[in-house]
């Protein structure tokens, strides 16, 4: 399995990389995770949109799906003709997104996209990626999400604080994808992650590599990537900035 990074930063787009979105590719399948602030245009760089399995979103937060809407107008009036592409979303996101376009908002956006509620408890396949599902310790309903191949596993934090159990649900992973919006001196509420504790997790969890997602758009990835390491001992941690590529498997 094969993951790029369409974009990794947290809250809002920085110059160079757009807010949060992934393209997952094994045996011919492709799955767009996330589609953040710029990361549709990313996205067109390495694959054809028409072509693509499913979307999949983590939460209704814009910074992880607020390029649904440029998609949309592509989609439908993009001369695709009658093109619905799946888009698998936690409950609420979808009557969120639909009300950003007014009246009959929803309708309109199932003109473009086939809806899928996912949620705990319900696991998924699309196209030969296995997906299961973790509630995160997050302000609204937002899903961790956790990718099986038979190339390997991903587990995708997406925006969580540290009460969520993400240390058990990315268990034996070979890469864990996990937010670390802030580091030791730069911290806000704790509905996200130190770098620091993103290490620690990386590390009970005992997984193969560690990548670090929504770093706060002013603070400095190298550190980021130090004070993960000094939480994860001899694990692996890089930067998952955009354009960055990770064979994930054995």
């Amino acid at each position: 399995m094969r993951l790029r990074v369409l974009g990794s930063s947290g809250g809002y787009p920085a110059p160079g990389n757009p807010s949060s979105g992934f393209f997952l590719e094994h045996e011919g399948a492709k799955l767009w995770m996330d589609a953040g602030n710029g990361t549709f245009a990313e996205l067109q760089r390495v694959a054809d949109f028409t072509k693509i399995d499913a979307l999949v979103l983590s939460h209704g937060h814009a910074d992880h799906c607020a390029d649904v809407f440029p998609l949309h107008v592509a989609l439908r009036y993009g001369f695709v003709s009658g093109l619905r592409l799946p888009l698998y979303c936690p409950p609420g996101v979808r009557e969120t997104l639909g009300s950003l376009l007014g009246e009959g908002g929803f309708e309109e956006l199932g003109r473009a996209f086939d809806f899928h509620t996912i949620d705990v408890g319900e696991p998924a396949e699309i196209a030969g990626f296995r997906l299961s599902f973790l509630r995160m310790d997050h302000p609204i309903h937002t899903l961790g999400i956790r990718i099986e191949t038979s190339g390997g596993t991903l587990t995708y934090s997406a925006d969580t604080g540290p009460k969520a159990d993400l240390g058990g649900f990315a268990q034996g992973s070979d890469v864990l994808l996990c937010e670390a919006c802030y580091q030791d001196a730069a911290q806000g509420a704790p509905v996200h992650l130190t770098a620091r504790q993103a290490g620690e997790t990386a590390r009970r969890a005992g997984v193969r590599e560690l990548a670090l997602t929504h770093v706060w758009p002013t603070l400095d990835p190298r550190v980021s990537v130090e004070e993960a390491r000094s939480g994860a001992g001899d694990l692996p941690v890089r930067w998952a900035h955009s354009g960055e590529v990770f064979e994930i498997g054995p």
